[in-house]
């Protein structure tokens, strides 16, 4: 009884609306069809209260529902150029006929839009031309090998990031094979209200995460299914900023971007071979390059601000390590593995063909920790005016002398904020791509720690410069004779011992020759004056001796 009470009360109540809806398409017959959202007539039109009402009504006030979607629209570009809600919905049946962008943007090519047609292909319009655009990844990988989750999430804290992305591909490529594959679906939407009048530029993606902030990983091995958050860079590749390419090495020499992207494909080897023919020409013969194991661009980036060069010892390592990993368990042998690989690199043992050097960094150790040498530190030390090169090398002739270094770190290092230090290591100057060198145990140590080492007659102290770094050839002996105010952070097998060739240099020499040697030898005074006290003694001796067989006392 209580159901048919309620529905008779609800009848009552709509009567009135049902028949004013029905009394509105008695005169206008063309909108029998209207849908907006199951509204009224008087719901737009809500000053046709009587019957017959006005001619001329109001225009119905699109604010009253959709006030966040019209104040979007008062602030875009489709506004400026006049446009007005109904250019775009038939107000009556918005469903059914609302317009595309197509309908009149159609002949828009995206001639500037790098790899157009597969940006198109994955993103809406609202994706780059809406103000907020909000946007989501999915990667599924299909295995047909199970996996552990240690593979892809290496440091456990539940989310793959770009270097476990990376590692995950190289482990799929060598342990899998073709037994893979992945797809990625891109999902970004944004109201179509709010256009600005620029879209979206291309760091909004591939520099930020402004777009597609979340991505998500799928992995079904087997029957195995795996889920976990997924970096969205790890498949949006990184781009480099546009203000900091002209200061990489590629910048630099005029390389534009079309000469080495040309195509939609990962640029392989032969692009690089255009530029890099004779290195390429050693590399394609080696372990490395055989079976695609590694390409040019898995160890070089070629949008990185530092040339290869100029990354430390342990910038360099860090290369190798994304693939060789275990490289300390694997040198076990080697005495003090951890010591040595604080000084060396990979490829000074197995690249036997590269030119090693011994480098020496000026770092300064303050309260912020530990950083190189800046030239910012060398201007406020000696002013803007000179070059590092001419305030180290002051009389030009490519050879530094105590005279030259000792007064120049005092001055550096009176106005440097920190401790300002030299560190060495061995590292690769000409490199030969050649990295087939292994299983090589040589247990040897005088191969490196001997006064013939190589990298012994190949010594650089590298300071920066206006533009980049120069390297600077020096003598041990110079860098001996350094101040005690300055921490050194190395230590030269045999330059702190006296060589019979010390003595009879410093024998020889005259004038201001002499000097230069005296301040050469450093520690190696502590040498000399042992072996002249100990001539003297035996001198000493030899006179008694002599006396007591002349005196025969």
């Amino acid at each position: 009884m209580g159901r048919f009470f309620l529905a008779a009360i609800l009848c009552i109540f709509l009567l009135p609306f049902c028949a004013a809806a029905q009394e509105c398409i008695d005169c206008h017959e063309k909108y029998q069809k209207v849908d907006h959202g199951k509204r009224k007539c008087v719901a737009c039109h809500s000053d046709a209260k009587d019957l017959p009402h006005a001619e001329k009504l109001k225009k119905p006030e699109c604010t009253s529902c959709h006030g966040t979607a019209v104040r979007q629209h008062e602030a875009s570009i489709h506004a400026g150029k006049g446009l007005k809600c109904k250019s775009c919905h038939n107000v009556h049946i918005p469903r059914q006929e609302t317009r595309k962008c197509t309908d009149c943007h159609a002949s828009v090519s995206h001639g500037r839009l790098p790899s157009a047609q597969k940006h198109l292909a994955e993103m809406s319009c609202v994706g780059c031309h809406a103000k907020n655009p909000q946007g989501h990844i999915n990667v599924r990988v299909e295995l047909k090998q199970s996996i552990t989750r240690d593979v892809l999430d290496r440091d456990g804290n539940r989310s793959v990031d770009e270097k476990e992305w990376k590692d995950f591909l190289f482990h799929a490529q060598s342990v899998v094979g073709d037994g893979y594959r992945i797809r990625r679906f891109y999902s970004a939407t944004g109201s179509a209200h709010a256009v600005g009048r620029r879209a979206m530029s291309c760091g909004g993606c591939h520099v930020e995460n402004r777009v597609f902030r979340k991505a998500t990983l799928e992995i079904n091995a087997q029957g195995q299914r795996i889920k976990m958050a997924l970096d969205p860079h790890s498949v949006i590749p990184r781009l480099p900023i546009a203000d900091l390419y002209s200061l990489t090495a590629h910048g630099k020499g005029g390389v534009a971007c079309a000469d080495c992207h040309v195509s939609q494909k990962r640029i392989d080897d032969h692009v690089c071979a255009k530029c890099h023919n004779n290195v390429y020409g050693v590399y394609k013969g080696t372990r490395h390059a055989k079976g695609g194991a590694a390409k040019c661009t898995d160890c070089h980036d070629p949008h990185k601000i530092k040339t290869y060069r100029e990354l430390g010892t342990s910038e360099r390592m860090a290369v190798c390590v994304r693939c060789h990993g275990n490289y300390i368990k694997h040198h076990r042998w080697l005495p003090h593995p951890e010591l040595h690989f604080m000084y060396l690199e990979c490829s000074t043992c197995h690249s036997p063909l590269s030119k090693k050097s011994m480098v020496f960094n000026v770092s300064v150790d303050g309260k912020d920790g530990k950083r190189r040498l800046t030239r910012d530190d060398i201007t406020a030390a000696f002013g803007a005016t000179k070059q590092t090169k001419d305030l180290i090398d002051a009389n030009a002739d490519e050879r530094i002398v105590p005279s030259e270094i000792v007064p120049f770190f005092e001055d550096l290092g009176r106005t440097t904020k920190g401790t300002v230090g030299v560190e060495g290591s061995i590292v690769v100057t000409d490199i030969y791509h050649d990295y087939s060198q292994v299983q090589k145990r040589d247990k040897v140590c005088s191969t490196c720690h001997s006064n013939d080492a190589p990298f012994y007659h190949s010594m650089y102290l590298v300071l920066p410069e206006t533009e980049g770094l120069f390297y600077m050839p020096v003598k041990g002996t110079v860098l001996a004779a350094m101040p005690s105010s300055i921490a050194l952070n190395f230590f030269l097998l045999g330059e702190t011992k006296a060589r019979w060739s010390d003595i009879r240099a410093l024998v020889g020499a005259r004038g201001e020759a002499r000097e230069e040697i005296v301040k050469e030898l450093g520690f190696k005074w502590i040498d000399i004056i042992g072996v002249f006290l100990s001539l003297a003694v035996l001198l000493f001796v030899c006179v008694h001796i002599v006396l007591r067989v002349v005196f025969k006392r």
